[in-house]
């Protein structure tokens, strides 16, 4: 219907012009015209014998003639025969014009019935021709938007097909590289990244269901052992409880780094001056050295973003290069401007870790192992929870930051943020 009402408008408008054209043009052809006559020279009879006759003058007028021979009675003669000529001469030219004028009315007046006749078939016929080419063209274009439209029917009925449970399924559009088939390949990348994200999700609740288990499950274990001692004594009672309260100590830190990461992913809802220098240096105060040589370099770094956010993300960067970490090892940790933003950028010795399992740390219960391997996180019996970098990069992202690790050739890793330039 849209293809067949723009084609009726410009028919329309065609029809209109052509109309107008013609009629100016037919109207000027049938200008009234006017037709006249006038006698140049006047032919007489000839004249008597003996007789030598002059100049005419214009047709009109006597006719002098000069006779040798003759008197003045037939100069008279003459000159009376001259007027005679020139009255019927004068009859004739205007009994003339007035059928010359009436045959111009007859014919002004058929000229004017002939242009009205062209006219009204021309607008006729071509008005009968638009509405056959305009249900023509109704038509065609339905036809010719079925073609063209038939993909995003395609597209329509396979994407009401898929859902949370069948994400692996693709629209798959066949056809030539055009803007259809565009759209469609960036469906499917949307539905790759959604398959992604669900996978993760789904990878994440599972994990923390198990986390949060394993401790609950160890602190039934204990309550029931010491239920089942008939004759408990003080100390086993305390020792349970200590063991009961280190549980609990433990999923209360996984609840804590659950909601941190639940806040960190939701964005941030305002925006302070944080100073990198500031709290950095906090944070190497407060965090446990654990033996280690931890050196400083903190220069001014203001940025603006959620000082507890940044905090918790420092935190984390420091407390993974103190636990993942040789017994005799060192951690830095250095702030300032690099390239105009300010960077945190925290690095350690340890395990090596392969260049091509980088990315996995930032997974969630992802951590590495004893040999620098990364492995889901109870691959091994060291402390952590596998929340660390995850929850840094949720951090990063919220502030729009960029998250840069890097491996060492001679073990551990060198991890720097750097948040966006302020004034």
């Amino acid at each position: 219907m849209l293809y067949g009402g723009l084609f009726l408008v410009a028919g329309a408008a065609l029809l209109a012009i052509t109309y107008g054209l013609v009629a100016n043009g037919t109207a000027s052809v049938a200008r009234p015209f006017f037709i006249s006559a006038q006698a140049k020279t006047t032919s007489l009879p000839s004249a008597p014998p003996g007789l030598v006759t002059g100049a005419t003058a214009a047709g009109s007028g006597p006719v002098v003639v000069e006779q040798k021979t003759a008197g003045p009675k037939t100069q008279i003669q003459v000159r009376a025969y001259a007027g005679q000529v020139d009255a019927t001469f004068t009859k004739l030219v205007a009994d003339h014009t007035a059928q010359l004028k009436a045959l111009q009315n007859q014919a002004n007046v058929r000229i004017a019935d002939v242009r009205s006749t062209q006219l009204t078939t021309l607008l006729t016929r071509s008005g009968l021709a638009l509405a056959i080419m305009a249900l023509a063209s109704i038509g065609l274009g339905w036809l010719t938007a079925g073609r063209a439209l038939r993909p995003v029917r395609t597209m329509s009925s396979r994407a009401r097909g898929i859902s949370e449970r069948n994400l692996h399924e693709r629209l798959a559009l066949d056809g030539p590289d055009d803007e259809l088939k565009e759209l469609g390949d960036t469906f499917d990348g949307l539905l790759g990244r959604l398959e992604s994200a669900f996978e993760s999700q789904r990878r994440f609740v599972a994990n923390a269901s198990h986390e949060l288990r394993t401790p609950i499950t160890l602190e039934r274990a204990l309550v029931e052992l010491a239920l089942s001692d008939p004759s408990p004594s003080v100390d086993s009672l305390r020792d349970t409880c200590r063991r009961v309260l280190v549980a609990t100590e433990q999923q209360e830190r996984l609840i804590e780094a659950l909601l941190t990461l639940a806040r960190s992913q939701r964005g941030l809802e305002s925006r302070t001056p944080v100073d990198l220098r500031e709290v950095t240096a906090e944070v190497v105060r407060s965090v446990p050295s654990n033996g280690l040589t931890v050196e400083t370099e903190l220069a001014d770094a203001r940025m603006m973003g959620d000082e507890a956010m940044v905090e918790r993300l420092v935190a984390n960067l420091i407390q993974n290069a103190v636990r993942y970490n040789e017994p005799d090892g060192w951690v830095t940790a250095w702030t300032g401007p690099r390239d105009g933003e300010p960077t945190v950028e925290i690095a350690n010795s340890g395990p090596v870790v392969a260049p091509d399992r980088v990315d996995e740390l930032a997974k969630p219960f992802f951590r590495l192992n004893a040999n620098g391997a990364v492995a889901p996180r109870n691959a091994d019996g060291r402390q952590g929870l596998g929340l660390g970098l995850s929850i840094v990069q949720a951090i990063v992202e919220a502030h729009g930051a960029r998250l840069t690790t890097v491996p060492r050739a001679e073990g551990g890793l060198t991890v720097a943020v750097s948040f966006p330039r302020v004034d």
